[in-house]
């Protein structure tokens, strides 16, 4: 049971350094990701720009139509006035005025339908200027993972070899186990009792009885509270840390 335990310590190292190894390389990706989220978000942000923006140029077509139409009539009420008699002037006077209204009130509709579709034309500009800027950091972040990938391929593949020959020798429902808590702890499966009684994982107590047999080295023992294998500290050695 010691060699067990002694050979899930080995591949928790090497799993660390696995992890160290390619920390910069997968927060680089992370970023990229962020990145490539960002421009879904603005692509989309577009789309409802765009579709506003028709809207309102529908609107402000039919507005302007109105006031042809408007001024059309206007014009024919003034003919009228200067060939009407006297009597009918008033009545055709206050239809002008009713006209002229309308067409202000239209006039004024159509100058804030201009500002808004102006503000949009802006807003789709920044957004188009934000995304080729976007794009180019992606380029460059690419570019940038690359190299990383490259300059740490060579040790990767060492560690990898010698994680999968400690695997093969590890009987078969403790590495399942180990992969199954690394997978859901954060990649810590392996941890130790602190000097106040508690699991350094998730800092539940563990009891006396417990923490005795841990030290004996000899039994697989399970936290209870996060699932990790529990080791005596000096297994971890100056990797405990992790």
């Amino acid at each position: 049971m010691f060699e067990d335990l002694k050979l899930l310590v080995d591949l928790q190292i090497i799993d660390n350094e696995i992890y160290q190894l390619t920390s910069e390389e997968r927060n680089t990706e992370n970023h990229i990701s962020r990145m490539k989220h960002e421009i879904e978000e603005s692509a989309i942000k577009r789309v409802k720009l765009i579709r506003k923006q028709r809207e309102l140029q529908e609107d402000k077509e039919v507005y302007e139509a109105d006031i042809l139409d408007h001024k059309r009539i206007l014009d024919q009420k003034q003919i009228d006035l200067d060939n009407d008699k006297k009597t009918k002037k008033e009545h055709i006077k206050r239809e002008v005025k009713k006209l002229e209204k309308a067409v202000e009130v239209f006039e004024e509709k159509v100058v804030e339908l201009t500002n808004e579709i102006e503000t949009i034309i802006f807003e789709l500009s920044n957004i188009d200027k934000n995304i080729l800027k976007i794009e180019k950091k992606i380029k460059t972040e690419l570019k940038k993972k690359n190299e990383i990938s490259k300059s740490t391929q060579k040790n990767l593949d060492k560690l990898l070899k010698k994680k999968t020959k400690v695997e093969q020798a590890i009987r078969v429902p403790f590495l399942n186990h180990y992969n199954r808590i690394m997978q859901i702890r954060n990649g810590i499966a392996i941890t130790f009792v602190t000097e106040e009684g508690l699991c350094n994982g998730c800092k539940i107590h563990i009891p006396y009885q417990l923490q005795q047999k841990i030290k004996l080295k000899d039994d697989y023992n399970i936290c209870e509270g996060c699932g990790r294998i529990l080791v005596d500290v000096d297994m971890l050695g100056n990797k405990k840390k992790k």
